[in-house]
């Protein structure tokens, strides 16, 4: 149970009047039925080759791993960019399961109860369940089996009338817990295996071991000169559009797009007028009289004023902010400095006073039960003696807290022992003499403390700080969203909402293609309301104003791109730019052949270009120094002669010419074994990423954007 806190629906004029009641019945029945028909049809949240995911079952997903992501990052809240990564991630992981659950249906292929065993308590336990925390030893940081098996022990018990109904709320969130993560392992286990199956039929034979071997034996080292496409001007060469049109065709299913629509918007940040500033600056300004006098309530006053919270506390040098040490370097006790604007906010400081004292205290404590004081005291005498009589604090920390806690704790500072405690915890701490084992009290109850270490004494300073941000007032809000409304209501056609921007002041982002189930427009946060809106309107609507954390937004609907391939004009300056690319190379290789050059200084001169060196470049080098990715240079230049300049070479970025300096073979002598397994394992990689190809040949229906 320990383990398990850790881890936390008239006689014929009467004939008539029934007649048409019962038909209106009947009629009213059908309707009925079917709207539920059809609504249960809107409530399916994607279907991927005819098996309908529900918005029900998407949904407990959803909420299952947001618990998920509450828990490993030890927090209650989850924000709503990181809720829309979540739905991603659920969605994309429910299709991908119906996808291979389907697939290897077909040939038998489970996970069956025996291997999934072996996983999770036998002799191959998953690398989630290793890195997991809950189940890792405090002392070493390894994982413990004895505390895996203890949890699975405590959630699988049956005898729960026996437990505290608050005990079992924890345990079913436990519970549930764990059979995500259990499903979790299945599935990939499960991915694996077929993949191990693709990868198993891609046999690698001696050929290839040779070739692959030869591949990367020679590696060289050369001169090279480029002269990249950009140096000669558009007008030297021309494309037509039959020639752009032939390579569309060509290229077209590298041009497939899902459905879009096509927006223009305007984004405001709403941040602090200069009225703001002035305002904040003026409520410090008004404070400081009060803040310097000598006997004030400093910790009333910045608890009431300031938006961080008193530390009472004496903090070395190092420990201080970067204003707050530049301060205290020349300040007396009580001299106050500020207001002064440090970030987005104004700070006013004031030194309280200097000690010379430990920096920092080490010490081993344990948090006590909550027992009256007569029995406490029984109970920690009883403790103190036996670690007086030789058992260390470890020992009994561990058996107290059942192996959770060696109550070892790392060197705190005062501040930190403040912020995990409170003042009156830390002043006892620090006061107290090293080896001292006592009790102490803190917000927390009470705890067994022992004074392992103390730093060497430092010059430590008390500093009371006044921290106030400059916000948006309701005021510069209010002007913000207004100034806006007037610019739609004023401009309230496409045309013009988009024409007036700039003299209305405001910068406006023109026909930016959005996809449905795009989270975010432009990395604006908390924006998936925005891209909903979008898909729900025609071309020439305009919003109302979004709200996106720290953002006005408005957008107007341009139009719509259609599912299937983008249209040629859309692409046609790109695949006019890789044409006219292959017309200047032609050019340029031309007027370098009829040159006739015979050293690379000619080349240079010719080329405008500089010699550039690299080294160990061989057919399989992914991408060269310099260079990046040109294949044509990792196919020529080890077949090249020593100390014979290449052709002009036709690369990605420009022409290039190479002068062969070093040529060295590798002395690693050919493993055939070695070298189809290698060739093998990349076979492998290559095939645990078939879930996409197997997405691409899948009918999938994605509703997602009905919901969110």
């Amino acid at each position: 149970m320990a383990t398990l806190e850790k881890i936390r629906s008239k006689a014929g004029l009467l004939v008539a009047v029934v007649g048409i009641a019962l038909l209106a019945f009947v009629i009213g029945d059908f309707l009925k039925s079917g709207s539920t028909f059809f609504h249960q049809s809107k409530e399916k949240i994607a279907i991927v080759n005819g098996e309908a995911i529900s918005i029900q079952d998407y949904q407990t997903k959803v909420e299952e791993m947001t618990e998920v992501y509450k828990r490993r990052m030890q927090t209650n809240t989850i924000n709503e960019d990181m809720q829309t990564r979540i739905r991603e991630e659920v969605f994309e992981t429910m299709v991908n399961n119906i996808l291979l659950e389907k697939e290897t249906g077909k040939i038998g292929m489970k996970v069956g109860k025996e291997e999934l065993s072996d996983m999770i308590i036998g002799d191959n336990i998953s690398p989630m369940i290793l890195q997991m925390p809950d189940f890792q030893n405090p002392q070493t940081g390894a994982f413990d089996k004895n505390m895996l098996l203890q949890f699975l022990q405590t959630i699988e018990s049956d005898d729960m009338k026996n437990i505290p109904v608050e005990m079992q709320v924890q345990l079913l969130e436990a519970k549930n817990y764990w059979l995500f993560w259990e499903q979790t392992i299945k599935q990939q286990k499960l991915q694996s295996k077929y993949s191990t199956l693709l990868g198993g039929a891609i046999a690698t034979n001696a050929i290839e071991a040779k070739n692959a071997y030869e591949e990367k034996k020679t590696s060289v080292g050369f001169e090279y000169l480029v002269q990249n496409y950009q140096t000669v001007p558009d007008d030297q060469v021309t494309v037509s559009d039959s020639e752009i049109k032939r390579l569309y065709d060509k290229r077209k299913n590298a041009y497939k797009q899902d459905k879009q629509q096509v927006v223009s918007y305007i984004a405001v940040d709403i941040v602090p007028s200069r009225e703001d500033d002035l305002d904040v600056q003026k409520i410090l300004s008004d404070l400081r009289p009060k803040f310097s006098e000598p006997d004030v309530d400093v910790i009333s006053m910045v608890n009431e004023n300031s938006d961080l919270k008193f530390i009472d506390a004496y903090m070395a040098k190092s420990e201080l902010r970067n204003d707050m040490q530049a301060f205290v370097e020349t300040a007396s006790v009580n001299e106050v400095s500020g207001p002064a604007l440090d970030g987005g906010s104004y700070v006013m400081l004031k030194l309280l006073g200097t000690i010379i004292a430990p920096d920092s205290v080490k010490i081993n404590q344990l948090l006590l039960p909550n027992l009256d004081e007569k029995t406490l005291t029984s109970f920690t005498d009883s403790i103190i003696k036996t670690i007086k009589g030789g058992k260390s604090f470890a020992e009994i920390a561990t058996e107290e807290t059942q192996g959770r806690s060696n109550g070892e704790m790392a060197h705190m500072t005062e501040a930190q022992l403040v912020a995990a405690t409170d003042a009156k915890f830390k002043d006892v701490i620090f006061s107290a003499p090293v080896g001292d084992i006592f009790v102490a009290k803190s917000i927390h109850g009470s705890h067994l403390v022992q004074i392992v270490e103390k730093t060497r004494p430092v010059i430590k300073y008390k500093v009371a700080v006044i921290q106030v941000a400059v916000t948006p007032s309701s005021e510069t809000y209010s002007k913000l969203y207004n100034d806006l409304s007037a610019y739609i209501s004023k401009n309230n056609t496409l045309d013009k909402f988009k024409t007036a921007a700039a003299e209305g002041g405001y910068m406006i982002q023109n026909e930016m293609p959005v996809s449905e189930n795009q989270p975010l427009l432009a990395n604006i946060t908390s924006s998936r309301p925005v891209i909903r809106w979008a898909f729900e309107h025609k071309k020439g609507e305009i919003s109302e104003i979004f709200e996106c954390q720290d953002r006005f937004v408005v957008v107007a609907v341009d139009g719509s791109l259609k599912q299937g391939y983008r249209p040629l004009a859309s692409v046609s300056e790109i695949l006019k730019r890789e044409l006219l690319n292959e017309k200047k190379a032609e050019k340029i290789i031309s007027d370098l052949k009829a040159k006739n050059f015979s050293t690379l200084e000619d080349y240079a001169t010719a080329m405008s270009s500089t010699v550039n060196t690299v080294d160990f470049v061989t057919f399989s080098t992914p991408s060269i120094t310099g260079m990046g990715t040109e294949p044509i240079i990792n196919a020529r230049a080890p077949l090249a002669e020593m100390g014979q300049l290449t052709e002009p070479l036709k690369g990605k970025a420009g022409i290039y010419v190479l002068n062969i300096t070093s040529k060295k073979a590798s002395e690693i002598p050919y493993n055939e074994e070695s070298e189809r397994q290698s060739l093998q394992t990349t076979n492998m990689y290559r095939m645990y990423s078939f879930l996409p190809a197997l997405r691409d040949k899948s009918k999938v229906e994605d509703n997602r954007i009905r919901f969110y």
